[in-house]
């Protein structure tokens, strides 16, 4: 009797460990084939959105949107952000990443995102991130508490994300 029960824990212990490190990479293999839109950046539990405030002709003089911040994530622990103005590329950054476990993120990449990431899927092409530490170093501005709302494949209305 013990013997059985000890074997079906061992098989059950393997496939327990089987899921939850398959569920990480299936994770992380899904991060690294994306294209991901960043389409607002939230500080310290506010809604405001402050692509605008951070880069150059995010929106035109009617405040309509036109900018689009594009983040690949590469392979090898690089990560690559674009920012266009009405679809002409401005500027690129390249920074790191690296997935400490399933749910979580580490990003550092441009003036305004540097920092460990929670990851909430929202649904199919779109998630939450957020962080209490995110290092900011647009105006000095230090760590803050960030929200990023992100989409994979195509930008997306942000409002979407919101509660």
């Amino acid at each position: 009797m013990f013997k059985a029960f000890s074997f079906y824990n061992l098989v059950a212990g393997f496939f327990l460990i089987l899921t939850f490190s398959s569920c990480h990479k299936v994770v992380h293999t899904t991060i690294l084939k994306g294209q991901f839109h960043l389409n607002s950046f939230e500080i310290n539990g506010g809604s405001t959105n402050f692509m605008g405030g951070v880069l150059p002709n995010y929106l035109d003089a009617d405040g309509n949107v036109i900018g689009d911040y594009v983040i690949y994530m590469l392979d090898n622990g690089l990560m690559r952000g674009e920012y266009y103005s009405n679809d002409t590329l401005v500027y690129y950054r390249t920074g790191v990443w690296d997935m400490p476990a399933a749910d979580s993120i580490y990003m550092n990449i441009d003036v305004f995102v540097d920092g460990t990431f929670f990851i909430e899927t929202i649904n199919k092409h779109e998630m939450l991130m957020s962080t209490d530490k995110n290092n900011i170093k647009f105006f000095n501005i230090g760590e803050v508490t960030s929200v990023l709302r992100i989409s994979n494949g195509e930008k997306m209305d942000p409002s979407t994300t919101k509660p």
